[in-house]
């Protein structure tokens, strides 16, 4: 886009009631809100969540065929999906041969496919991720860099839910490096992807929405807004939650506003 008049765009915003706004936010995601319970209408939105946030951490596990890893692909010019989840510390965060910042620098979400994949060449690359998702920063050799990339973990839960908590967790998707309660503490969203249904022919729309590259521009520009507050008034953070556990809630603060 050209330019982006912010002020305009939250202008007419407005106009809409909540119930319009999240149906067109759904309908510009490729999807009609019609065909969907308010349950599901809100993990779509859910994830959509890194988009406007910055060093936002989710996952999402779940059946096959949910559309887990669609919006990543093809919704924005600013999220990469990487597939096949071996990588590499200069692929993902420094190169230090040629002193050039991996995918967290180039891109507004780094979203990984098929979770129980994800594997790094590099010793110190689940560490260096962790420290990362943390503080949104990561140092490499005497290189302490900053980032706002968000990461997303999106894999597949296979069989049902009510075995699956019986006999394991439901982070049992996630290869055993990284089945670390430091590292899943790191997450702000775990976004329930047994209550999404398969996707099927009529849940796609064919009514208008955003276009690409409008939603994709004013996404962007939301991560400049800070909504960290808004909660405040319905949840006292620092009696009952540590300090990472506010930390999280108050990154949902953005979209639930």
């Amino acid at each position: 886009m050209p330019n982006m008049d912010m002020e305009e765009f939250m202008a007419q915003r407005v106009k809409f009631t909540n119930e319009e706004w999240m149906d067109l936010i759904i309908r510009s995601s490729g999807m009609e809100p019609t065909n969907f319970t308010t349950n599901v209408k809100w993990h779509l939105l859910a994830r959509l969540v890194p988009f406007v946030e910055n060093n936002y951490n989710m996952c999402e596990l779940g059946p096959r065929g949910t559309g887990k890893s669609f919006v990543y692909k093809e919704i924005s010019p600013n999220s990469i999906l990487v597939s096949g989840g071996q990588t590499t510390v200069a692929n993902l965060f420094y190169n230090m041969g040629n002193k050039t910042v991996g995918l967290v620098g180039n891109w507004d979400i780094v979203a990984f496919d098929e979770v129980a994949g994800i594997k790094f060449k590099d010793k110190d690359g689940i560490q260096i991720m962790k420290d990362y998702m943390e503080s949104g920063s990561f140092a490499r050799g005497k290189e302490q860099k900053q980032a706002k990339a968000s990461f997303v973990f999106v894999g597949n839960i296979n069989g049902s839910i009510e075995n699956l908590v019986k006999t394991s967790h439901l982070l049992s998707p996630f290869p055993k490096e990284m089945i670390d309660t430091a590292f899943f503490d790191r997450f702000h969203n775990y976004l329930p992807g047994w209550e999404m249904p398969k996707m099927r022919p009529e849940f796609f729309t064919n009514e208008y929405g955003f276009i690409t590259d409008f939603m994709a521009e004013w996404m962007r520009e939301l991560q400049k807004l800070n909504f960290s507050n808004a909660i405040d008034k319905y949840f006292r953070l620092g009696k009952d939650l540590n300090q990472r556990d506010s930390r999280a809630v108050k990154k949902n603060g953005k979209w639930a506003s």
